[in-house]
């Protein structure tokens, strides 16, 4: 998801995530570490935001401006 600040992920926060949030939760950690859907679907929903959160981190981290 691209935030308002331009940033590719969003923070899904708040309260569990319904469906379209675990599928984007999903998707953002596929895009980031090419897992397969198969072993995605297997994790439980803290797992899926526990990885969320490091793929956010690393894809961050992989994008940041560099300081000139």
């Amino acid at each position: 998801m691209l935030r308002s600040d331009h940033r590719f992920f969003s923070d899904p926060g708040g309260s569990d995530p319904d469906e379209e949030d675990v599928a984007s939760l999903i998707a953002d950690i596929a895009a980031v570490f090419h897992w397969p859907l198969g072993e995605l679907l297997a994790l439980e929903i803290d797992d899926l935001i526990h990885w969320h959160t490091l793929a956010v981190d690393r894809w961050n981290q992989m994008n940041k401006a560099k300081d000139r």
